[in-house]
């Protein structure tokens, strides 16, 4: 058990003053507010029935059979249920300087309610490059957190993305972000190489317009200016471009069966391609089907007595080019599935082509099991159709699987059902006006149908309507938690496919299982076919974790995740407002794991290890020794664990986009075209030639980094393994570079270069790209640069020191989105910038020879703020609110009733009103304005 000890304030070697100091000179520090009400010993003992759960499930059957995996299937489903997350902002679109409020709600995927498992959700703001703004630590209760994100003026406008997670979903869905091989070969361990390139699969993610900072108070013109790039990327002149994917029903087409196939036709950026006409022919060029595609670029067409050759290939034209496409590979074994629906049941026609073993039909919803059936064959050798009863499944997106006894998947297939249990509207609101004049009081009436508290929570938005932004990514409760997390990547107005219920929505929803299906709920790890072993617990408390190395000694075996041979104790100081709580902590396998207290706001953490024979007063004399040398070495270099996900996801076409028409330029980038009204890059020279580079400028940087932040990043990454001073000059900036901007999934360097506080130093080291061969690496060019009036040694010596640097400034023509784009091929290479800042006016501000990081507690969230205008405002009061009321949990009374009461801002407005939520039954809450959103009709007035 963790022991928690009381320690004294230390002063700096050679400094007169106390660590807290770090803290107190930034301004509006939060106080520390430290809970040890958690019961320790039930945190081990849920652990350990935890841990015991997970070896029960995986534990071997001695006798392998479709009925031991289907028992695996379902514990699994009960027992490791996930989390989904769901976020309800106030408004639609923000300006810069606006103040993002929002709701945050986590569900149980088993039962559909709020989650109890996990305590701490995770929420990130993301610039449109796809670069981190902040990232926030919400306490949740009861499964649900409220915060608020400022968007500071020095932002760009843009297309801004928030993520959510908690710690537990990042156990599932996990894969690897592309990269190429030699860049495992820089980190520390694989450990920490595998941290770095993990990525998801999905993710909560929803995507909202930033404009420009209104330049008159209170006339909102939605206009953006781009973050600008300093090289015009030459433009391609090429033919149409058409990607045209094929999704087989079940998965695979086999021979001498007869098969449906689903295809999605988009262009080269993903917008979709309707109404064109797709023939599919055979080996001998003979039209065996044909099919056209819908608005969103989709269509399905049958193949009949598929051929054992397979052959098979899709022709259409495209503005007047001809393109073809070969369908998947014929395989001469397996399962062919066709799943269609009735008014009650599901029907599953199983063809099988040389199948030995016995097979089995699973259906699970939410990783919940709902039906199972061990298939027989018939009398005449074939397998009969199969009737699921749909009172036996449940509403949603439920997943289909056709196996054998070794758990191999002849068939998989995702369907959408839906029995009208989400029909009946779950809130009302009344007592909405037409349109308010100036100032005037507004009182809306809530009332809910379900008047259970229990489990219950619901969130309101009220705004002006006239600044509000229409978007494809205007997703709610239920379709979230229903459809856009079941399915892979983005679904753009997801509400259409719950508008009705007749057969043109059923069919488009049936094309989105087909083409976007993907298993959130992986089979084969449910059944212990494939190895399961969570990296993370749900989060009780706040925790942190790492690992501990010798200092100047390399880890020699990579696969070990520290190089220590005897366990040390880890020693960690939290410090916030001039108070100290330390935190002791063997190591195990020289890794630690330990609950901290409980913090709100930011803090400083101090970590250090020492042997374990080392106590107290060893720890209290060796912090004031050479506690701020930064040049000294540390016996052992403590590292921390980042968990969180690094990278961000392309945005699909329809995310950065609003719900318009928007003209289509042909040939030019998306970086250099006007994309839709009103956005546009920053002014720069017309005549400016193409390929060539825009003027420097300074204060236009992609990233601006805390200097010792950044140095963190890089160690706990695994990237450097030594204290700053001591990495080479020309290795810190290139692994900056690394870190932020990365390989591209290229096997070629690309011009880099160092600047101290905005001068260029001269250096044999400039690397210009030539062109050559995508497969080669690119020799890099000297390039002689003018020597600039830095200063001596001593000055030049401060741009290595921590304790003298602010800031990294980071300039590239990179966007992190964007990886794997045509303008990053060939010689269309990009260029980094880092540029070195000291603390303004000479300011020095001592680094440590041990870890040290200013951290992040629990966020703190404001209280919105509403004026009062029951007494007459003065005549010169000017309001601009555009969201007038954001209340993140409504208080009802025992009937279920809430009545609101606010007033308008300074101009006649019309409201738009929206309230979001969930019942204690798992149930959603939706309520926009005059449209009561249900899975019957989503617009029904």
């Amino acid at each position: 058990m963790s022991q928690w000890i009381q320690v004294q304030q230390y002063k700096y070697h050679s400094q007169n003053e106390t660590i807290c100091s770090f803290l107190n000179r930034e301004k509006g520090t939060k106080s520390l507010i430290l809970n040890f009400r958690e019961n320790i010993m039930n945190n081990i003992l849920y652990k350990i029935l935890f841990v015991f759960l997970c070896i029960f499930i995986s534990s071997k059957i001695t006798k392998a059979n479709t009925d031991s995996l289907y028992r695996k299937v379902q514990g699994f489903g009960i027992g490791l249920p996930q989390e989904k997350v769901y976020l309800h902002l106030d408004n639609t679109c923000y300006f810069l300087g606006d103040t993002i409020w929002y709701k945050g709600y986590v569900t149980r995927s088993d039962k559909g309610t709020l989650t109890d498992l996990s305590k701490i959700l995770y929420v990130e703001l993301l610039t449109p490059d796809g670069y981190s703004v902040e990232r926030q630590q919400l306490e949740m209760t009861s499964g649900t957190a409220s915060g608020m994100f400022i968007l500071k003026d020095s932002l760009y406008a843009g297309y801004y993305e928030l993520r959510a997670y908690t710690r537990w979903m990042l156990n599932f869905g996990q894969c690897e972000y592309p990269h190429i091989s030699r860049k495992s070969h820089g980190f520390y361990s694989r450990k920490m190489k595998d941290d770095y390139i993990r990525d998801y699969e999905k993710l909560y993610s929803r995507v909202f317009p930033v404009y420009n900072k209104p330049k008159e108070e209170g006339r909102y013109t939605k206009e953006m200016t781009l973050r600008p790039m300093r090289r015009y990327y030459k433009a391609r002149k090429l033919k149409p471009t058409a990607v045209l994917r094929f999704y087989p029903e079940g998965g695979h087409l086999v021979q001498n069966t007869t098969g449906r196939v689903a295809l999605e036709l988009n262009d080269e950026e993903g917008k979709h391609l309707e109404h064109i006409d797709i023939t599919i022919t055979d080996q001998d060029g003979e039209k065996v089907s044909e099919c056209q595609t819908d608005k969103r670029g989709r269509a399905s067409f049958i193949l009949k007595d598929i051929s054992p050759e397979g052959k098979y290939k899709a022709t259409f034209t495209l503005k007047g080019v001809k393109f073809s496409e070969k369908l998947p590979e014929v395989e001469k074994n397996g399962c062919a599935l066709s799943v269609t629906q009735t008014d009650s049941t599901v029907e599953a026609s199983i063809q099988a082509v040389g199948i030995e073993r016995n097979i089995a039909l699973h259906v699970m919803h939410q990783g919940v099991s709902k039906f199972y059936l061990p298939l027989k064959k018939n009398i005449k050798g074939k397998y009969d159709t199969v009737k699921i009863p749909l009172r036996t499944l449940s509403t949603g997106v439920n997943q289909l699987i056709i196996f054998n006894s070794e758990g191999r998947i002849y068939a998989d297939r995702l369907f959408f059902v839906n029995l009208h249990d989400y029909d009946k509207p779950q809130i009302t609101i009344s007592g909405t006006g037409k349109q308010y004049e100036p100032f005037a009081p507004i009182t809306l009436c809530l009332k809910l149908t379900d008047t259970n508290k229990q489990g219950r929570s619901v969130s309101l938005s009220i705004r002006d309507r006239a600044t509000e932004e229409p978007t494809y990514d205007n997703g709610t409760m239920l379709t979230e938690m229903l459809l856009a997390s079941e399915v892979r990547g983005f679904v753009e107005n997801p509400g259409f496919y719950f508008e009705s219920d007749d057969s043109i929505h059923r069919q488009a929803l049936d094309l989105l299982m087909m083409v976007q299906g993907w298993r959130r709920y992986e089979w084969r790890k449910m059944a212990d076919v494939e190895p399961f072993t969570p990296d993370w617990l749900p989060e009780k408390f706040q925790t942190i974790a790492g690992c501990v190395n010798h200092a100047e000694r390399q880890n020699v075996d990579f696969k070990k995740a520290s190089n220590l041979r005897k366990e040390v104790n880890v020693w960690a100081m939290f410090v916030q407002n001039g108070k100290t709580i330390e935190l002791k902590q063997p190591t195990r396998n020289g890794t630690f794991y330990m609950q901290t207290p409980r913090i709100y706001g930011e803090y400083m953490l101090f970590l250090s290890a020492a042997r374990q024979d080392k106590g107290t007063d060893y720890i209290t004399r060796s912090r004031q020794k050479d506690f701020t040398d930064e040049e000294a070495w540390p016996d052992y270099y403590v590292k921390l664990d980042l968990f969180y996900p690094h990278f961000a996801k392309p945005y699909n076409y329809y995310q950065d986009v609003p719900q318009k028409d928007m003209p289509y330029f042909e040939g030019e980038d998306s970086v250099v075209h006007t994309s839709f009204t009103h956005r546009y890059m920053p002014a720069v020279t017309v005549q400016a030639q193409r390929g060539g580079l825009r003027h420097y400028d300074p204060t236009k940087p992609a990233i601006v980094i805390d200097a010792y932040e950044a140095y963190n990043l890089l160690a706990d990454y695994g990237l450097v393994d030594r204290p700053f001073y001591h990495i080479e000059e020309e290795t810190m900036y290139r692994l900056l570079t690394s870190l932020f901007v990365g390989d591209m999934n290229m096997h070629r360097q690309y011009y880099y270069e160092k600047r101290y506080d905005g001068k260029t130093q001269k250096t044999k080291n400039w690397y210009r790209l030539v062109k050559a061969p995508l497969e080669h690496a690119i020799s890099p060019v000297k390039v002689e640069l003018p020597k600039p009036n830095i200063g001596g040694y001593q000055t030049l010596r401060k741009y290595r020191l921590l304790s003298w640097l602010d800031k990294f400034y980071v300039y590239t023509d990179y966007v992190p989105r964007e990886q794997g784009s045509w303008k990053y091929k060939q010689g269309n290479q990009p260029e980094v910038i880092i540029d070195y800042r000291l603390y303004p006016d000479g300011q020095y501000f001592p680094a440590c020879r041990d870890r040290r990081y200013r951290l992040q507690g629990y966020a703190v969230c404001e209280d919105f703020y509403s004026p009062d205008y029951s007494r007459k405002p003065l005549p010169d009061t000017k309001d601009y609110r555009r969201t007038l009321l954001w209340i993140p949990e409504v208080k009802f009374d025992e009937k279920g009733e809430a009545t609101v009461r606010l007033f308008n801002n300074s101009k006649q407005t019309v409201i738009s009103v929206e309230a979001e939520g969930i019942t204690g039954k798992g149930i959603p809450i939706v309520w926009k304005s005059d449209k009561t959103y249900g899975t019957k009709e989503l617009n029904k007035p």
